[in-house]
């Protein structure tokens, strides 16, 4: 719902991304987590919806070959999902052009790169010299690259790509990540020099009381003033 709070969660990280600095210094994101399962791939597609949401062009990649998902939320026909046989691992290895796996998503103004099939040499192609090509090439023709990575604390090259991105955002899960995981997760960026722009935390349960709790019913109780005003 895009007048929800959860809705509005989005719209506020945006900001907060926006106003980290100028707007050429932040092009290129990896959302990432240290762990699979936390929802980066839901928050790296919440975040892009934000940015097309003010007419920006955006520009997703799958860059996580083992465990992609973006053929599932956005596919290519209306027919069920299968993973593209073209994709990021076959244009880094040379054996298909841009203009063969930049895709639309259905969405005006974002579109896909699949992950393409698991290749045997994923963290040499992720690593390599045509992923950092493919960046620089694309830059220019989009407002927002936004990376779906894999975990920082599974897959090593997940470092590299944090180096060759402008910024990465951490995602943590409140009821499965645990606290060394994500000081872990800190600490392996820390250590490459990555940029850290921001941290989204899901699954807060906002019943509990205290922070999360207020912050809730007071966006509620403003929502229901704006209806009466409207009304």
């Amino acid at each position: 719902a895009p007048y929800s709070i959860i809705s509005e969660s989005y719209r506020r990280l945006r900001t907060n991304l926006k106003l980290s600095g100028p707007a050429e210094s932040l092009k290129v994101l990896l959302v990432a987590s240290g762990m699979a399962g936390d929802g980066k791939t839901s928050v790296a597609v919440n975040l892009v919806t934000t940015f097309v949401a003010e007419n920006k062009k955006v520009l997703l990649i799958d860059a996580n070959f083992w465990q992609p998902a973006l053929y599932t939320i956005f596919p290519k026909e209306a027919i069920e999902a299968k993973q593209a046989e073209l994709g990021l691992s076959t244009l880094l290895a040379g054996r298909c052009g841009c203009q063969e796996v930049i895709r639309p998503s259905g969405i005006e103004g974002l579109s896909i790169i699949d992950s393409g099939p698991l290749p045997s040499n994923p963290a040499e192609l992720l690593g390599g010299a045509q992923m950092k090509q493919l960046v620089e090439q694309q830059r220019g023709n989009y407002d927002y690259i936004i990376v779906d990575g894999p975990p920082i604390l599974l897959v090593s090259v997940a470092k590299i790509l944090a180096k060759l991105v402008d910024g990465t955002i951490l995602v943590f899960n409140a009821a499965a990540t645990r606290r060394g995981v994500a000081q872990r997760t800190i600490s392996e960026l820390r250590e490459v020099d990555a940029a850290v722009v921001g941290c989204v935390l899901l699954g807060v349960r906002a019943m509990k009381g205290g922070y999360f709790h207020e912050q809730f019913r007071s966006y509620e109780e403003y929502q229901k003033l704006q209806l009466a005003h409207s009304i």
